[in-house]
């Protein structure tokens, strides 16, 4: 694993979550759980990004994913 790429992702996320902590908190139960697994998701395609020499990114899967609701003619 390139951990070179991976300490300045790690570092930003933490930086953001202690930043967004206040309204975070302060947010409905749904969009704190939300929120919070968000970051992890994140944080887990950069570890498979930078893990892995293969040619299927997760972008691409998230974007086929996404693909699945949203309406046609956009």
């Amino acid at each position: 694993m390139n951990k070179v790429f991976l300490w300045p992702l790690l570092l930003a996320m933490l930086f953001m979550y202690l930043v967004d902590r206040k309204s975070i908190s302060n947010a409905p139960a749904v969009n704190r759980w939300v929120s919070r697994v968000l970051y992890v998701i994140s944080i887990g395609i950069w570890i498979y990004g930078t893990s892995t020499k293969s040619s299927i990114y997760v972008a691409t899967w998230v974007a086929r994913f996404i693909d699945m609701w949203l309406p046609s003619t956009l």
